[in-house]
């Protein structure tokens, strides 16, 4: 009885065990496929290397399952992140340096997006009485979440015409909802906004607001940042997952380095082409027509670079958090990136 009792549950065991890889399917050559849910802000700057990468299949290339995109504002996201709800995200620069100081050990893999991106709208109706930062003063300016790539590029250009964020201005969080911040500047409820793709063309296109930075001219962006690039947007993981599974990670670094390289070679229209005939990329390009598509491309296309990371990308970046104290610390090179899957650049 005992006997039969142990082979019983050796059996249960390998059925199991075929459960198991039949759940997790195989790729050519007996590849274990991985089924992912990939975390982020909806924001084209950030997303259009997974975006264009799903719709041309470099995932399902990899043996990756892109179950999902889960989309929310920075802040709220880095807290999943931080608690393990994801293993991979995409995340601006700030949130590496914040998840670290918390004692979440993240790691940067890929760099999405090498130019900061971020550009303080004004409403329409102030164009007579704001025409600097500095006109600012005792407005209500809209950022995203606490600790998240609006509000910290918001605060330096803040700081940078001498106005503290939390004296000199309302600043208000009005999370990361595209569609919520376009209302809110339309119907007055903020007077200025750290804006991104979509939110940036749409609201200029319409008249809704007018721009008072303008981070897609290399100069301007010269003057906020001190370069003309800067590690601005990444792909991340966590040390143990990168750890536990370094071929997944080499994987996502592969997929997204053919999605950067395809945005590179192609135009805005081809790229527009490819992820609005996909059903499922083109969700987020919901009630925007195709030449509006076209005009935000065409702002952010030359932000995206080979995926290499650089590391005079992150010292820009680390100057700036530190200078206007929006991190309590710096952290080295060394502890924000993994430069073995893309590689370092300078």
């Amino acid at each position: 009885m005992k006997t039969r009792g142990y082979a019983r549950t050796v059996v249960w065991l390998l059925a199991m065990a075929g459960c198991l890889l039949l759940i997790a399917g195989s790729v050519r050559g007996g590849d274990v496929r991985y089924k992912l849910t990939l975390p982020g802000v909806l924001s084209y700057e950030l997303n259009l290397p997974t975006l264009v990468a799903h719709a041309n299949g470099y995932f399902a290339e990899q043996g990756i399952d892109l179950d999902n995109f889960v989309l929310g504002s920075g802040g709220t996201l880095r807290t999943a992140m931080i608690a393990k709800e994801y293993d991979f995200g995409l995340f601006a620069f700030v949130h590496v340096p914040l998840a670290r100081i918390a004692g979440s050990p993240w790691r940067v893999l890929l760099a999405l997006h090498d130019r900061e991106f971020f550009n303080l709208l004004v409403r329409s109706e102030h164009r007579d009485r704001v025409r600097s930062i500095a006109d600012l003063r005792g407005m209500r300016v809209g950022f995203s979440t606490p600790g998240a790539g609006s509000w910290y590029i918001g605060s330096v250009f803040l700081k940078s015409a001498g106005l503290d964020p939390q004296k000199d201005v309302q600043y208000l969080s009005l999370g990361g909802d595209a569609g919520v911040i376009y209302t809110a500047l339309r119907t007055g409820r903020v007077d200025a906004f750290s804006a991104w793709e979509p939110i940036t063309t749409r609201a200029m296109e319409d008249g809704v607001a007018y721009p008072i930075t303008r981070m897609w001219e290399e100069a301007e962006h010269r003057r906020y940042v001190g370069a003309s690039k800067a590690l601005a947007l990444t792909l991340v993981s966590r040390e143990e997952v990168i750890a536990r599974n370094p071929g997944l990670a080499r994987r996502m670094v592969e997929a997204h380095k053919k999605g950067l390289e395809f945005i590179r070679s192609h135009s805005s229209a081809e790229i527009a082409d490819v992820v609005l005939r996909n059903s499922k990329t083109a969700e987020l390009f919901t009630g925007l027509d195709r030449a509006l598509v076209i005009k935000m491309f065409d702002r952010i296309k030359p932000g995206f670079g080979t995926g290499c990371l650089s590391r005079s990308g992150f010292d820009v970046e680390m100057k700036l958090a530190v200078e206007y104290q929006l991190v309590r610390r710096a952290i080295t090179f060394e502890e924000f990136a993994d430069t073995r899957f893309a590689g370092e650049c300078q």
